[in-house]
């Protein structure tokens, strides 16, 4: 008699996968360092194993001793204190030699996060590794689209020349199809947190952000995405949703707080609220890939890029063509939020500049109450998560009042 397999869980799923990235170098595979608006599907493609930045960063708050160490560590080694958390905690672990230098750098921000584009400049000129550029157009429209993905095109280019090999069009179309099995399914759970109360558990939302950025492409991250459909598809069955009953529908509009994992089962168990996304956790907009040829694959890849979270929204005008403006309405309105927060990191001045635009605006049309906190999503000692839970209930009590 077979020995039935054990059922795995959406933790092992994310073990898995950074399994992989982390005996990179010793399976013999170049490592690329990616920001987190960059498709990592045509690394996968070309046997090159990708390293997001800003996902790396996000997990090691898991760990105990945590990521202020290595922030510190960065801005005495000479990175500005000001600028993202996020860059800093990775430039801090390369300073220590807990992780190895990669083989590349891609620079995929230009154009929108000014910050973030000068973190990977300084990783690539502070530890001598060779880095490209893309950039983001200001506009979105087709002559936009055609612009970056000339420039998309050019990263393959010299991708092809470091590894000494060309795109392989069947290599490429496997990975192609895994991603595009993976967004299907993604899109079916962001159906099902449309519903009220909505079935989706605040928690996948962290787990939804690291397959999406850094393993897209892979097979664990469609077993990621099967596993929530299938859990997610039974709470709407059985009426579950958060606990005791779902009071309010929260809308994060820019970046959330991730260097506490007990915010989110706070949010759900405690406050009864629904936490439906922040604005790396939406990917509406990105296309399924046209798989036909290398080309349109490609092609469809750089269009992904340029729609991915804050890429999307903040490239341009807050009230133009897929803006900030925009999408919240979209992401407010389509996902029925009761209520939206903002918090910016300091280095965020494009967001800081506009996110009261959006807002007033968003109150005017939607009629739905903003909460502005500072803090820095990564850091805690900016703002104590018990300041934040203090200012929230009290905010969420004034929603309640006006519901």
């Amino acid at each position: 008699m077979d020995t039935p397999k054990k059922k795995r869980n959406v933790y092992e799923e994310l073990g898995e996968s950074w399994l992989r990235a982390a005996t990179a170098k010793e399976d013999g595979k170049k490592v690329a360092m990616i920001p987190f608006n960059f498709s990592p599907e045509i690394l996968y493609a070309m046997d090159i194993v990708p390293v997001t930045v800003e996902v790396l960063s996000s997990e090691l708050l898991l760990l105990e001793e945590g990521l202020t160490a290595y922030i510190d560590l960065a801005v005495e080694q000479g990175f500005p204190e000001t600028m993202c958390s996020t860059q800093k905690g990775v430039i801090g672990l390369l300073e220590a030699g807990i992780v190895d230098k990669p083989d590349l750098i891609v620079n995929g921000a230009a154009g929108f996060c000014g910050p973030n584009a000068k973190g990977y400049e300084y990783m690539a000129r502070k530890f001598d590794i060779p880095i490209i550029f893309i950039d983001d157009p200001y506009y979105h429209d087709q002559r936009s689209n055609d612009y970056y993905v000339r420039g998309f095109k050019r990263i393959v280019s010299a991708l092809e020349e470091m590894t000494g090999k060309k795109v392989d069009e069947d290599r490429l179309r496997e990975v192609c199809e895994l991603s595009n099995e993976a967004t299907e399914l993604y899109l079916e759970i962001a159906e099902m947190k449309r519903q009220v109360p909505n079935p989706v558990p605040n928690m996948y939302n962290m787990g939804h952000t690291d397959m999406r950025l850094m393993f897209a492409g892979t097979q664990e991250a469609v077993n990621f995405y099967k596993m929530m459909h299938a859990i997610c598809k039974e709470r709407l069955k059985n009426g579950e949703h958060v606990k005791p009953e779902e009071r309010i529908r929260l809308y994060v509009m820019y970046t959330g707080f991730y260097f506490d994992m007990t915010f989110l089962s706070w949010l759900e168990e405690e406050m009864g609220v629904t936490y439906l996304m922040d604005i790396l956790q939406g990917y509406d907009f990105n296309p399924i890939i046209d798989t036909t040829s290398t080309d349109s694959m490609i092609r469809d890849l750089a269009i992904t890029s340029l729609n991915m979270p804050m890429a999307r929204q903040l490239k341009g005008a807050w009230n133009g063509t897929a803006g900030w403006l925009q999408d919240t309405l979209y992401y407010v309105k389509n996902y029925k939020a009761d209520c939206m927060l903002f918090s910016g990191h300091v280095a965020c001045k494009q967001a800081w500049g506009a996110y009261r635009l959006v807002a007033d605006e968003v109150k005017k049309q939607l009629g739905v109450p903003s909460l502005r906190l500072e803090g820095d999503g990564w850091d805690h000692r900016i703002t104590p998560m018990s300041v934040i839970k203090e200012q929230l209930s009290e905010f969420f009590d004034m929603v309640l009042e006006n519901k």
